[in-house]
């Protein structure tokens, strides 16, 4: 008798210990976010995802520290700037490891590639970038939280024709943000009254452009406008060397780039996302001894935003439900505008360059 009142002792302490374990695993599951990462960690654009990277991680750390019941396990890919790398890696993420939701990509070809990828699943992404509509078949996933790329274009062509220009010539590459970027001034600039006496897109890896600025400058225009990241430091080299004393025009000139060009860039302004707010920069800068630059911010708000969203949200489909419903959101980058027109709309300002420095010159 005793034997068997101390088997079923023994049997119900193993299942009591079962239980526990198996309860413990269960509320471990349930607290457990998994969150993949589409970033530019190698080739020309890593300094961009290092920044990106930055923002996403000072993000989930701060995330961790105030939600010590649940648990974020973040998956990095490395995209290299390739839309075809990237497709790649979000198949990883999504069919290998199986994640909640994905940050990223960072580039406008990445996202267009991606897209009608995104529309066939429920997995909820959220990107620091942009893409046209046209290029997006579900127009709320991905969530861009970046400036929509025409308005903001526009926005500087207003802006150079404010300052008495008349005539200029613009210069960009062939790749996908960077053409629209380029002819969304050209358009804007020419329907003001303003004429466009030279355009040209060059390919983003050309090793010399001194041939495409001599025809520039050839056609004597009060301004010139840069509208590339990719050809911004042999542009603004370009332009010293063959002696252009005219205005210099751009579009969202990094720390990078500014430093690159420290001795060529002086005098040139640029339309990009306004400073960050002081309390963000305040923290990077204890992290990081550093202050930060674009898109830090961009990609900081991302991932505070799609971490908000699981704070209400208990499954992909409803996070996809908040995604939908969205207006607007108040970040490091100021007030983030998501409109009924699926247009990103976030604070811009001018700035100008000085020995290497963005200083605001005007909202």
């Amino acid at each position: 008798m005793k034997k068997i009142i101390w088997g079923v002792a023994i049997i119900a302490t193993i299942g009591l210990v079962v239980f526990v374990a198996l309860r413990k695993q269960s509320q471990e599951t349930v607290g457990t976010i998994r969150i993949g990462v589409l970033s530019i960690l190698s080739g020309d654009g890593a300094a961009w995802g290092e920044s990106a990277k930055k923002g996403i991680d000072l993000a989930v750390e701060e995330w961790r520290n105030s939600h010590r019941d649940r648990v974020i396990e973040l998956i990095y890919e490395d995209t290299a700037g390739e839309a075809k790398q990237a497709v790649t890696a979000y198949q990883k993420l999504v069919s290998v490891d199986n994640v909640d939701a994905i940050i990223g990509p960072l580039l406008q070809a990445e996202i267009a590639a991606v897209a009608p990828l995104v529309d066939k699943n429920t997995v909820p992404v959220i990107a620091p970038s942009y893409a046209p509509a046209e290029n997006r078949p579900n127009r709320r996933n991905p969530l861009l939280v970046w400036m929509d790329v025409t308005e903001e274009a526009e926005s500087m062509a207003e802006y150079v024709f404010s300052q008495g220009v008349r005539t200029v010539s613009a210069v960009g590459t062939k790749d996908a943000w960077e053409s629209e970027v380029t002819n969304a001034f050209a358009e804007k600039f020419g329907s003001m009254g303003g004429k466009v006496l030279y355009k040209e897109l060059v390919q983003p890896d050309a090793g010399d452009v001194k041939s495409t600025w001599t025809h520039a400058l050839a056609e004597k225009p009060e301004a010139v406008f840069i509208g590339t990241y990719y050809q911004f430091i042999n542009s603004t080299k370009t332009l010293a060397d063959l002696g252009y004393k005219g205005k210099r025009f751009s579009i969202e000139v990094d720390q990078y780039l500014a430093n690159e060009t420290k001795n060529a860039s002086n005098g040139l302004q640029f339309i990009a996302p306004d400073f960050y707010a002081s309390d963000f920069v305040a923290k990077f800068q204890a992290k990081h001894k550093e202050k930060p630059g674009i898109p830090t911010g961009q990609a900081y708000d991302a991932t505070n935003i799609l971490l908000s969203f699981f704070e209400k949200a208990s499954s992909k489909e409803e996070v996809l439900e908040e995604m939908r419903k969205i207006e607007e959101y108040n970040g490091a980058s100021g007030l983030i505008q998501f409109t009924k027109e699926n247009k990103t709309i976030l604070p811009t300002a001018i700035f100008e360059l000085r020995d290497g420095n963005a200083v605001k010159i005007s909202p």
